[in-house]
């Protein structure tokens, strides 16, 4: 047998002396039984039992609307937001809809930017600046176009406005294996519709297995990396992907506007398949 000399923070040394006292056992055997019974998981479980499930301390990083945790075993927790203001049914909202339009418009953006961010969504929070019967029927609405577990958590009673205000707050697991990556010398190509103001409420939105064909290329290395077209418009869009990548923007076609993800840009050393536009590359 031999002598292994470790370095413990306190407060571990004082919780396994509290369990060594309960069980009449010495320290060093506590010590013993804990790595025993750790490596046996190892072995039978493999190695997506991981150190950090035990550890506190966790990684957390950011990336436009989000942020994520990341739990081990190419796994993380990624959480992210979509805000809609000043559309829908009340008297001052600046983009007049039905509320079953505006959830379908939701629903949609939130599996897009899942899509795009290879997670698969476990629940979402909707929250209102609206009074309960309001936000009751937005809530009935968007749970007919969402496959997956959505909670009304809140609504505004006291300082609500005359303008429609929904926040939904998404929740899921991101599969850390894919490499969402773009690099110097892709193209940048736009696929889907930028759709906005009555062209979104009236028209039908693109077709989602066009985008979940490009998230499947990204997972497959076939394109660098995908990222969804929102609120800050596509420019913004496509400096994002530029500065990931290390490189210079520069745009080959002038075209311009926000949605609410009905249109991706996908970086790339060639076309991905047709219907794309080229509309930019990174130097």
């Amino acid at each position: 047998m031999k002598i292994v000399n470790l370095r413990l923070n306190n407060e571990l040394v004082e919780r396994i002396d509290r369990i060594a006292s309960k069980m009449l056992v010495s320290r060093s055997e506590v010590i013993r039984q804990a790595l025993t019974l750790y490596l046996s998981l190892i072995d039978n479980l493999g190695y997506y039992f991981k150190p950090s499930v035990i550890s506190p301390e966790l990684e957390v990083y950011e990336e436009r609307n989000s942020i994520s945790l990341d739990l081990g075993n190419y796994l993380s927790l990624t959480i992210f937001s979509v805000v809609y203001g000043g559309i829908g049914e009340k008297k001052t909202d600046w983009l007049k809809a039905g509320l079953e339009r505006v959830a379908e418009i939701m629903a949609w953006q939130i599996r897009v930017e899942s899509l795009c961010r290879f997670m698969k969504p476990l629940a979402v929070k909707i929250s209102t600046g609206n009074d309960l019967d309001y936000s009751v029927r937005f809530y009935r609405n968007f749970t007919r176009f969402f496959k997956g577990r959505a909670i009304l958590a809140e609504n505004e009673d006291i300082g609500r406005t005359d303008q429609s205000f929904f926040v939904s707050t998404v929740a899921g697991l991101r599969d850390m294996r894919t490499k969402n990556i773009p690099k110097r010398g892709d193209r940048i190509y736009l696929y889907g519709r930028i759709m906005s103001g009555d062209e979104l409420l009236s028209e039908d939105l693109p077709d989602i297995k066009v985008f979940e064909k490009l998230a499947s290329m990204v997972s497959e290395g076939e394109v660098s990396s995908i990222f969804p077209v929102k609120g800050d418009g596509l420019k913004n869009a496509c400096l994002y992907a530029s500065s990931i990548a290390g490189g210079r923007l520069r745009m080959v076609r002038e075209i311009d506007g926000s949605c609410p993800a009905t249109a991706v840009i996908v970086t790339s050393s060639h076309p991905p398949f047709e219907g794309g536009v080229q509309i930019g590359e990174i130097l």
